[in-house]
């Protein structure tokens, strides 16, 4: 390949958060097949590495894809280059870069899902919004989107953005609330100081976060809902906009492309619980259908959605005994039907009805009838 045809691109980008990966990875599905780009990747935008990203401009780059809140000192350096720069997410200061193409996230849009989400949930006695706390421009699109979208629907309804102290603020939140966070990390915090507080989530108090970083929303008491953002097409959209850059003789003109969000995975921080007697009878029909498949006690509970000792305490007080008594009597149940009607072996027996293997179902057959499989076949079939 000659040099001339060569194009080298520095990229920026955070990689210590969930987001900044996704964001490499819809770039790569893009660059993987651009042979002519050599590829000079910074995993982070912190002061620590400006020597990095001084040591690449030094050796002549062509275009450049970078986190739009990186340290001022790295979008100097950036800006000194004077090549086309495509910015992912806007800075904290929106005229922070000179005429770059900037990607975006659908801020309003998912503003105005947050609002829908809760209004799907039912009426709150409150809602509330909690602010990227650098109050940055994505931060306040997202709370006003929010809260207009609120305010259209529950004109009556208080909608408030979080104050300093964030303890006071919740405590004085007419209950119950519903609250979205700007994104996941700030709605974490909110979660420990309502666990500090002994405010109930979900029960006092209904979060949502943005984002949906796993390491996060899966590791929170409880588990935090979120939305979406597609970060994959992001990097994506900044690979083929930098192309697009670099293909034109002339500076193009600065323009902003918005990709929308994915929707909304819920966890524990906004689930609703059901009647019991609703619980119930979404256990016993999902029971009746897969009991003879192998499943546990947590996949009947995963399929109710709330937690394995909230799922078992309403089961044990409706039918008298708990999930796993229930799926081990309708296999035994199955199981003696089996034995009676047909002549199928112990072993193809324990498969038909769901066991581990037939030295569990032997057991378990003898402990509640008192007779072997073999006892019991030759009794019924006297």
């Amino acid at each position: 390949m000659k040099a001339e045809n060569r194009k080298n691109v520095l990229v920026a980008l955070d990689l210590t958060h969930q987001s900044g990966r996704e964001h490499l990875a819809g770039f790569y599905r893009y660059t993987d097949k651009k042979e002519n780009w050599e590829i000079r990747l910074v995993p982070s935008t912190e002061e620590s590495y400006l020597p990095m990203v001084r040591r690449f401009l030094s050796e002549r780059i062509d275009g450049v894809v970078v986190k739009g809140e990186c340290v001022p000192t790295i979008r100097e350096a950036i800006c000194a280059a004077g090549v086309p720069t495509v910015v992912i997410d806007r800075p904290v200061f929106a005229d922070a870069f000179a005429g770059p193409t900037y990607i975006c996230n659908d801020n309003d849009g998912i503003g105005r899902a947050a609002a829908h989400f809760f209004a799907s949930l039912g009426q709150f006695a409150s809602y509330g919004y909690i602010p990227d706390p650098n109050n940055c421009e994505w931060s306040q699109i997202r709370g006003k989107a929010f809260c207009s979208s609120l305010a259209a629907r529950h004109k009556d309804t208080p909608v408030s953005i979080a104050t300093e102290p964030l303890t006071d603020w919740l405590v004085a939140l007419p209950r119950p609330a519903a609250l979205f966070a700007a994104f996941d990390q700030c709605a974490s915090m909110v979660l420990e100081r309502c666990r500090a507080l002994k405010i109930r989530v979900p029960g006092d108090v209904m979060v949502l976060g943005v984002d949906d970083d796993a390491l996060i929303c899966d590791h929170t008491r409880p588990r935090l809902s979120s939305i979406r953002p597609d970060h994959v097409e992001q990097g994506f959209a900044a690979a083929r906009e930098l192309d697009r850059l670099l293909s034109r003789r002339r500076q193009a003109n600065a323009r902003t492309i918005v990709c929308p969000h994915l929707g909304i995975t819920e966890r524990d921080s906004t689930h609703t619980v059901p009647p019991a007697a609703h619980l119930v009878r979404e256990a016993m029909s999902f029971i009746a259908a897969h009991a003879f498949e192998g499943i546990r006690v947590s996949d009947v509970v995963n399929h109710l959605g709330i937690s394995p000792r909230l799922a078992n305490l309403r089961f044990s007080q409706a039918v008298g005994h708990s999930i796993r008594d229930e799926l081990v009597r309708r296999r035994l149940a199955e199981a003696k039907r089996l034995l009676e009607q047909t002549s199928c072996t112990q072993r193809r027996i324990a498969q038909k009805c769901g066991f581990r293997s037939t030295i569990v179902l032997s057991h378990l057959f003898h402990a509640h009838f008192g007779f072997s499989m073999r006892g019991w076949r030759a009794r019924r079939r006297l």
